[in-house]
């Protein structure tokens, strides 16, 4: 990678990090919140889901922006908004006050995927290698804020985890505005037989396919991880550890969610040499398998199978992105990503509420069982998937092109 490649890796970086410290700041904090403002699982599973319609709803703007006027545009405009909304928090004090700055802060957070995927492929040459990266970076915020939130609201107040957070925001933000805009490059290879030219070969069926598998896995993640802090809280019970439940469930869920970025990092490397649509099938598949052991385990067993689950889940991340770059033409890529993330953390915003229901009639435990029945048509779309585009694989090498 060139400098200027470099600066834009270390830009998107530290804002995908940021992203998810954003998004995922509440759930370990739940214990504490509820507490505070006499609530239950539902109702603030109802305040995660205000933040994530308009963290997913906003993307398809976004992306459509991104197109316009230029992604790093929209990065900027995220960290400097997100900070300063995250700031507001402080002098909450009622539950309707923090959903309204949560859903704001949420439109905010939308801005960002479409606007830097959209810069990772328009400016990177090896682009499976630069999603690989850019994933590591989302999934040590999605690792670490649990354990990052628990602490610092355990120590100064649930509420101290967002100002932090907002403080830093407008830190990266002001760096942003030292990157230019992006000049489109060319791939440094040709395309892997499958991937096709977008601009020739292009399949509305495969992108419904697509995009019903991805809205599939993003009910997944918000389910999840909404609840994965208190579920580990709830149900891991190791004798040489001394926390209170919120530390606990916290750092537990830390340590289990850092295998996520290795997934990323092996994927986005798998990328760029294999048939990304098998890449993404196994993921899926073996990410089902571990859902359901989640579910049905406790303590040593729950860890492990939560470190294999993060590991195959977040794998699927760069090559959802790299297949986005390969289905749509370099002038619509802000549009693909903006569909993408409007319906993964839009639509699948909809497991927190609904998990939340679960969550307080059945336990927690039903969560997991229900969010291994979404993994488990996210598999079937992408079975189908891959055997579509092989057969259009076939077909064109059998035309001669």
């Amino acid at each position: 990678m060139n400098k200027e490649e470099k600066r834009i890796i270390g830009l998107t970086t530290a804002s995908h990090s940021l992203v998810h410290l954003f998004e995922g700041v509440l759930p370990p904090l739940i214990p504490l919140v509820m507490a505070d403002f006499g609530t239950d699982y539902f109702h603030l599973g109802l305040v995660v889901t205000v933040f994530s319609y308009a963290f997913g709803l906003g993307s398809l703007p976004a992306g459509i922006f991104a197109d316009r006027v230029g992604p790093r545009r929209l990065v900027s405009l995220y960290l400097f908004g997100a900070g300063i909304v995250c700031i507001a928090v402080w002098p909450t004090g009622s539950l309707l006050t923090y959903g309204v700055i949560m859903g704001t802060l949420g439109l905010f957070c939308s801005t960002y995927h479409p606007a830097s995927n959209t810069l990772l492929s328009l400016s990177i040459q090896e682009k499976g290698k630069a999603f690989g990266i850019h994933g590591i970076a989302g999934s040590l915020g999605v690792a670490s804020v649990p354990v990052i939130s628990a602490w610092l609201g355990s120590l100064l107040g649930w509420r101290a985890p967002h100002v932090v957070f907002g403080l830093f925001g407008i830190a990266v933000g002001f760096y942003s505005l030292t990157i230019p805009r992006p000049v489109p490059v060319k791939a440094g290879r040709e395309p892997k037989p499958g991937s096709g030219d977008p601009e020739k070969d292009f399949s509305y069926l495969n992108l419904v396919i697509f995009f019903l598998s991805a809205t599939s896995l993003g009910l997944t993640y918000k389910g999840i991880m909404t609840f994965l802090p208190a579920y580990m809280g709830e149900n891991v019970h190791l004798g040489f550890i001394q926390m209170d439940t919120v530390t606990l469930g916290g750092t537990v869920a830390t340590v289990a969610l850092l295998s996520g970025a290795l997934g990323q990092y092996v994927a986005g490397r798998l990328v760029d040499r294999y048939r990304a649509e098998g890449i993404y099938l196994v993921s899926v598949l073996i990410g089902t398998v571990f859902v359901f052991v989640m579910a049905a385990s406790t303590d040593f067993l729950l860890v492990v199978s939560a470190v294999i689950y993060a590991f195959f889940y977040f794998a699927t991340q760069p090559v959802q992105n790299y297949l986005l770059s390969t289905y749509f033409p370099s002038h619509r890529q802000g549009l693909g990503y903006g569909i993408q993330f409007g319906l993964t953390f839009g639509v699948g915003s909809t497991a927190a509420a609904v998990s939340g229901y679960l969550a307080d009639r059945f336990g927690l435990t039903s969560v997991f069982y229900f969010m291994g029945i979404c993994f488990s048509l996210a598999s079937l779309f992408v079975a189908i998937l891959l055997v579509r585009t092989r057969r259009e694989t076939m077909g064109r090498e059998e035309r001669g092109l």
